[in-house]
């Protein structure tokens, strides 16, 4: 299947799947519909925050209401332990979830332990989750709340230090958010995508190898995520929906990358990471061998998880700090 020289599975890995596939034996039964599966991964979600990095004291935390396109929207802020001079950089972090499911609290203590590390504010947002809300509700949050930190002065960021990132569809909300961010002239110093879902057409062969739900995503249950994200006569290879397809990648924000080597996702990460260089756009691109999707959210069993946040947490501190002394 894998003609990688890290074919196999982290032994790690290999024991948490074989937890998940116990669990979830003892509950299968009758095909779900599609509402179902989407109830169903939502309750998931919640019971799958116990596998995430330990909980950790941190400055402050503060949940705040911005203005949204369609209304009030929520943010969490995070301040480090540390002492940041003002104004401070600041990560906006879209969390994953397949655009169905996903919260402030099931990614507050990765958030913690990133702003711990990289020395810098994080603001989650809450963004509009489909099929309630379909796109471009969750696009449209991202983006009002990437505006707001561009002169938020009430919480001391720095607009010239500005990084979003995800995990996901996360990080397709993050890739997205940094092609608009050129085009309307933005600046942003940074673009952090963990595994990114770019494609919603789901084509790659990645999918094909590994989107039987063997290695925690399935590809059917995929697509009924994006199906509800994505109302129908909607074009998936619109660069404004799937991230991957857009043709003019030169100047944008430096990124660095994160793959998976038994993600289903991890062909269109690679290739965006490939096509970024090709544009002139400084990457950082790292595949890990033998780990799975969503490894962030697994940080508290997978020990690669931690190095993940470590990884990323460098990468923000060198492009926060590394002309600002």
């Amino acid at each position: 299947m894998n003609s990688s020289p890290h074919a196999d599975l982290d032994p790690q890995v290999v024991e948490f799947l074989a937890k998940l596939q116990s669990a979830a034996t003892q509950t299968s039964g009758t095909p779900l519909s599609a509402d179902e599966k989407i109830a169903a991964v939502r309750a998931g979600t919640i019971s799958m925050a116990q596998f995430g990095f330990p909980h950790e004291p941190i400055g402050m935390t503060k949940d705040l209401v911005i203005p949204g396109s369609a209304g009030e929207l929520t943010i969490r802020l995070y301040v480090p332990r540390q002492e940041l001079a003002l104004p401070a950089p600041v990560l906006l972090f879209c969390h994953g979830g397949g655009f169905v499911t996903g919260d402030l609290d099931v990614y507050d203590t990765a958030c913690r332990a990133l702003a711990n590390r990289a020395a810098c504010l994080v603001v989650s947002v809450a963004y509009r989750l489909a099929p309630e809300h379909p796109y471009p509700a969750a696009n449209e949050d991202v983006w009002a709340a990437l505006k707001w930190l561009s002169h938020a002065t009430e919480i001391n960021a720095d607009p010239q230090r500005i990084a979003v990132g995800g995990d996901s569809a996360g990080g397709l909300l993050a890739a997205w958010a940094a092609q608009k961010a050129k085009s309307e002239g933005l600046p942003l110093i940074m673009q952090v995508l963990l595994y990114p879902t770019l494609d919603t057409t789901a084509s790659s062969k990645s999918w094909q190898q590994l989107g039987t739900g063997a290695y925690g995503l399935g590809r059917d249950d995929a697509l009924v995520y994006y199906d509800a994200y994505l109302p129908p006569g909607i074009d998936r290879t619109d660069p404004q929906v799937s991230p991957a397809y857009a043709t003019d990648l030169a100047g944008l924000a430096p990124a660095l990358i994160i793959t998976a080597e038994f993600d289903p996702l991890r062909d269109e990460g690679n290739e965006y990471a490939v096509k970024l260089r090709e544009a002139g756009v400084p990457i950082n691109h790292y595949c890990w061998p033998g780990m799975i999707h969503a490894l962030l959210s697994f940080a508290g069993v997978l020990d690669a998880g931690g190095q993940l946040i470590e990884r990323v947490s460098d990468g923000l501190r060198s492009a926060f700090y590394s002309k600002h002394k």
